[in-house]
């Protein structure tokens, strides 16, 4: 479906509401915060089942590096998961081991790093969030990672671009156009705004 498409199914279903004509760039204001408020929604529902992972399984990505600091790109919404490949010594053997990396709060980092029990190391590797991306805590710098993320979706821009679609599933845009109508009757207290809320909550 393009963003033409959306605006043209956004504007049928108003009609039917009685609500007033919407310019474009009202539209995807609220496209876009129905697509954003889609995605947190998914993403928090990630592990539930197979259907919550396909709703946004278009906007996972991976990203790989050697030291241990991680740069995540522009695009990045939300972490998934963080392995790291380290050098362990067994029985006086070195090998390589995929290990999941952990992340773990500011609070706690000052805590567990003065415990001999539980200050992080290459069996027990965490990561921890700064401004610029992520810095791994371990014992030495991991040979690899490998992050996996959720990036942005692509904004919905039915003014500037109206041949464009959406780089969710197909499936997914009648919902996102039902949470956007959903926000527009809010807007206004418009008394079908539970009819709208009702249609949303029964169209898995």
């Amino acid at each position: 479906m393009t963003f033409a498409q959306m605006h043209e199914d956004l504007d049928v279903v108003l009609d039917k509401h009685d609500f007033p004509w919407q310019e474009p760039e009202e539209k995807d204001i609220f496209l876009n915060f129905a697509l954003n408020e889609y995605v947190k929604n998914k993403y928090a529902e990630f592990e539930v089942n197979e259907k919550r992972r396909e709703d946004i399984r278009t906007l996972i990505l991976s990203l790989s590096g050697t030291s241990s600091s991680i740069t995540l790109p522009a695009d990045f919404l939300f972490a998934l998961s963080l392995k790291g490949t380290f050098q362990i010594v067994d029985c006086g053997i070195p090998t390589n081991k995929e290990i999941f990396i952990r992340p773990i709060q500011h609070d706690d980092i000052n805590k567990i790093t003065d415990d001999p029990f539980n200050k992080p190391s290459d069996k027990h590797p965490v990561y921890i969030s700064n401004a610029t991306g992520f810095t791994i805590e371990s014992d030495n710098i991991p040979v690899s990672w490998t992050l996996k993320y959720l990036k942005e979706p692509l904004p919905i821009d039915g003014t500037n671009n109206p041949a464009g679609s959406s780089d969710l599933p197909n499936y997914t845009h009648e919902e996102i156009i039902n949470l956007a109508i959903r926000k527009i009757l809010a807007s206004i207290e418009k008394d079908t705004y539970q009819l709208q809320l009702n249609e949303i909550q029964n169209q898995e």
